[in-house]
This record gives C-alpha cells, sequence and structure tokens, in this order.
C-alpha cells in the first residue's frame, strides 16, 4: 500500500503559515534563540519573585526613592538661597557658615561617606 506526500503533510492554515514566513528571518539569523532565552529568564524571574523578595525590593525603592528627594530638596533650597543673594560669600561668611551646627552635620555626613566608599576600595 502506498501512502502519498499529500495524505501526510498536515494542513496547514493561512494563518500559521503567515506567522513561518514571519518567523523565518529569526530562525535564519538565530535571533529566536535570542527570544527564547528572554522568554526564559522572565519566566525564572517571575518564580524568584516571592513576596519576601518583593518585599525587599519595595523597601530598597523606597530608600532610594526617599534618598533622591531629600538630595533634590536640598539642592533646590540651596539654589534659591544662592540665587537670592546677589555676591557670592566672602571668605569668612564661608567660615561663619561652617560654625552652624547644620553644616557641620552635613560635612560631617558627607566625609563619613568618603570614608566608607574609601575603605571599600
Amino acid at each position: 500500500m502506498s501512502v502519498s506526500n499529500e495524505s501526510i503533510t498536515p494542513l496547514i492554515s493561512p494563518g500559521s503559515d503567515a506567522l513561518m514566513e514571519k518567523l523565518k528571518p529569526l530562525i535564519d539569523g538565530g535571533r529566536l534563540d535570542n527570544l527564547v532565552d528572554l522568554l526564559s529568564l522572565i519566566s525564572d524571574l517571575v518564580d524568584l519573585l516571592d513576596p519576601a523578595m518583593v518585599e525587599k525590593l519595595a523597601r530598597l525603592f523606597e530608600g532610594a526613592t526617599e534618598a533622591t528627594w531629600s538630595v533634590s530638596n536640598a539642592v533646590r533650597m540651596a539654589k534659591a538661597d544662592s540665587t537670592a543673594n546677589e555676591q557670592p560669600p566672602g571668605f569668612y561668611q564661608l567660615l561663619k557658615l561652617l560654625r552652624e551646627p547644620d553644616t557641620r552635620r552635613g560635612v560631617g555626613f558627607a566625609l563619613k561617606t568618603l570614608n566608607v566608599i574609601g575603605r571599600q576600595l
């Protein structure tokens, strides 16, 4: 008994034919493998993101947002203060500024931050 190729070939719809035509350049160039790898990575990330990890990431995001807001607010206030003064501060005015507790606290914070960064290098 002989079987023809036409009876073995499955019926292909016009939609799947069009899809295969669009996927052909991706398959030929090996780029379809990249898409499959990307989908695999996304699937792994979904598996890793349990509620505890999501909570950690949320706290990290909140901390980064708070730090960014604090720095941008300080820069805005300093810019407004410096544009209000027509003359730049003189040497003695800068020394007077160093006597203020807030200035010393900020300088201390900056120096401590640089100290920690230097230790990690």
